[in-house]
């Protein structure tokens, strides 16, 4: 007998109420989540600013504060074999220092000057290097010669301890090719282009053949203008693909800076939401076919670019970005068994801008600024956060495994933890509209401490307001501003245990850039669709003018499913083209091991760029759906004990035990029952207030039912 499956098992549901649908979030603390491999949040991987612990200007209270309260790390610097070789050669790009017994010697000088630094103690190798691509290449210059240098500049220049683990050879290297310093010798923007992926390319190989480098990861190109589908998806053939084709099979990771606005050029926009999610599948689909696995992303900027505010500092220009960083982050978050590093744009006190040029004022993406603005920098004796500092406050204690969470509105962005006895419940909020998220049911949680709640509103026109609080009960209700993100921190009175396990895998074809016309195939093999039941989804993403439909007529092995109206983010009306991922549900019993989805427009023109089907797997079968259990019979009553006692009816019996599970996951009653049973008396219910789940399950079946202790 097919069953339906629903998530029930300790499943906690929030009604979010938007301004024309009710939207639901779920999640379940007792189900451990897992992307690929990966469950346990790297915090390293994420939560980094954009210098490195050996920057100066950073006092040793300061960083103590920054890695020790804020919970945060570094980073990436602007240093590195070419800038040290540039200086040697009085200002002239390309000549390298090749005895290398002499390297060595320089090298071990350059290391005795490190360690005799002061702030040496802090020393770490979680740092990028990265270098202005013009002071690194030139169109006549020998890439392997380069190549030779820059792997014997990290083998000799540093110890292992600080030897740093990435090395980005140029930054946004692809905008600059046009620039003087490149076009004086080759005009052809897009044959430089060509040449510089070529500098990737050979410094990757060096590095793969280099003994000693084995941890460092070279990483590129770095784009700094992902506009992709731009040009019918020219821009994709003659950058990132482009970059692929020359470098790829040498790079460790495809570097991506994703900003809402403007950044160095483009249109002004936002990737947060679909536009972001389309731009990374589209990289790891054309991984996939190309060498059969996705190699992982490394997001060396990431944020947003403000507007309209002027040159002077304000704390309403500098926390903008952080709308943006929250947003992206929630993406990021759900590819962290695909991510090597990512670094949001949140600098440190970049005292080279306080200059009479630029009227004494701070960089716009510093995390620390001069408490008196507008005064020289000789005369500034006391340094203050800027409200960017308010992103590492929201995340600092966030930190566990992974817990199955989802919404049904992609504009609601959700992450959920678990460590030990608390649950970290993340939530922000996408739509340019205002969300009231019901947690009325988090009410009757027992076993509940306390509840912390961090919020952080940002307005375009006045400061924002970062507020923490602590509570005894849990919020009936909360809402979301536009672009608000709140971190929840529920505190148990016990250990939350899990019970069950979801596995997140994603599924690729080779079957990508596929021109709208008629219907487009796909195919998907070697699919598990599991035995314990899960869900699933298409990962659509596409690039089409906005007059063109957005809702293909979608067959998986011959079973329509619906396509949904709406994805993460904006309309992106202010955009030359739409492109975005939609998501699309399917259910799970439509898949086999070998799958063909077909999908086919209304009309025509413009792009499918890439489809992944994800597959999101159970370890143990989840309970029958409200239509079965009307096909069981089941009647439990009362659902809300008031008198110590509970009724399970049955018109058909197969279960054979009867359980009842707190809400952190503890098995609270058991009792074993017998085939035919038709009638349970439990006189015995739990005393203390709060939810619980009956639990029935028997040899293929389980079947759930929340009941409140009053």
């Amino acid at each position: 007998m097919n069953k339906i499956y629903t998530l029930c098992t300790l499943l906690i549901v929030f009604a979010c109420n938007g301004s024309n649908a009710q939207n639901k979030i779920t999640v379940d603390p007792s189900m451990q989540r897992y992307l690929g491999d990966v469950s346990e949040l790297d915090r390293a991987k994420y939560f980094n600013s954009h210098t490195t612990w050996g920057d100066k200007d950073i006092s040793d209270a300061e960083y103590e504060q920054y890695t020790g309260e804020l919970n945060a790390g570094f980073g990436r610097c602007f240093w590195g074999p070419f800038s040290v070789a540039k200086n040697k050669a009085s200002g002239v790009v390309g000549v390298y220092p090749e005895d290398e017994a002499s390297i060595i010697s320089q090298g071990n000088g350059q290391i005795a000057y490190t360690q005799s630094q002061s702030n040496w103690w802090r020393h770490s190798n979680r740092q990028i290097i990265t270098e202005h691509p013009a002071n690194v290449a030139r169109w006549s210059v020998d890439a392997d010669k380069a190549a030779d240098w820059s792997a014997q500049y990290f083998k000799y220049f540093f110890t292992d301890e600080d030897r740093p683990l990435w090395f980005e050879p140029m930054n946004e290297p692809f905008v600059h090719a046009g620039d003087a310093d490149f076009s004086a010798e080759q005009p052809d923007d897009q044959k430089m282009r060509v040449r510089m992926a070529e500098w990737f390319g050979a410094i990757g190989k060096k590095f793969d053949e280099t003994a000693g480098l084995e941890k460092v990861s070279v990483i590129g190109y770095s784009s700094a203008w992902p506009s992709v589908e731009l040009w019918d998806f020219g821009h994709w053939d003659t950058r990132m693909k482009m970059f692929m084709d020359v470098a790829g099979e040498h790079m460790d990771a495809f570097a991506t800076h994703l900003y809402d606005g403007i950044n160095v050029a483009g249109a002004d926009s936002k990737r947060s939401g679909s536009n972001s999610e389309a731009i990374l599948d589209l990289i790891e689909t054309y991984s996939f076919a190309k060498w059969g696995v996705v190699k992982p992303h490394a997001i060396t900027e990431f944020g947003g670019i403000e507007k309209g505010y002027g040159d002077a500092y304000s704390d309403v220009k500098s926390v903008q970005s952080i709308k943006s960083i929250n947003h992206i982050l929630f993406n990021l978050l759900d590819r962290e068994n695909n991510m090597m590093i990512a670094i949001p744009f949140i600098g440190s006190k970049a005292t080279w801008h306080i200059t009479k040029a630029n009227n004494y004022q701070p960089y716009g993406s510093v995390l620390w600024r001069p408490k008196n603005l507008g005064v020289p920098l000789s005369s500034t004796t006391e340094w203050v956060f800027t409200p960017r500092v308010h992103f590492f406050e929201l995340w600092q204690d966030v930190r566990g495994k992974r817990v199955f969470v989802g919404s049904n509105n992609p504009d609601i962005q959700t992450q959920a933890f678990v460590n030990e006895d608390k649950m970290y419940l993340a939530l922000s909020n996408l739509d340019e509209k205002d969300a009231t998220v019901d947690l009325a049911t988090f009410e009757e949680l027992n076993d509940l401490s306390s509840v912390r709640i961090k919020s952080l509103k940002i307005w375009d026109n006045q400061d924002p307001l970062y507020s923490d609080k602590t509570q005894n009960t849990a919020p009936s209700s909360l809402k979301l501003n536009a672009d608000e993100t709140v971190v929840i921190e529920y505190t148990f009175s016990k250990n939350i245990v899990f019970d069950n396990a979801i596995h997140t895998t994603k599924y690729y074809t080779s079957e990508h850039l596929k021109s709208i016309s008629g219907a487009l195939k796909f195919h998907f093999n070697d699919v598990d669709a599991g035995e314990n039941g899960g869900t699933a989804s298409l990962r659509m993403s596409i690039g089409r003018k906005h007059n063109r439909s957005k809702t293909p007529s979608i067959k998986v092995n011959g079973n329509n499913v619906t396509v949904p109206t709406n994805w993460a983010g904006y309309d992106q009306a202010n955009r030359d083209d739409f492109f975005g991922m939609i998501e699309i549900p399917v259910p799970i019993e439509y898949l086999k091991a070998d799958n063909e989805v077909s999908i086919q427009f209304p009309d025509s023109d413009g792009r499918v760029s890439s489809v992944i089907l994800q597959v999101n797997l159970h370890d143990n079968r989840l309970a029958v759906g409200i239509t079965d259990a009307k096909e069981y019979g089941i009647t439990v009553y009362p659902t809300l004990v008031t008198e110590g006692w509970m009724k399970v009816l049955m018109a058909e019996n197969t279960f054979e035990t009867i359980e009842l599970v707190s809400m952190n996951g503890k098995v609270v009653k058991s009792e074993n029952i017998n085939r035919g049973q038709s009638e349970i008396h439990i006189s015995d219910m739990p005393t203390s207030k709060g939810m619980y789940i009956m639990r029935l399950t028997g040899e293929n079946d389980v079947y759930t039912q929340k009941v409140i202790v009053n």
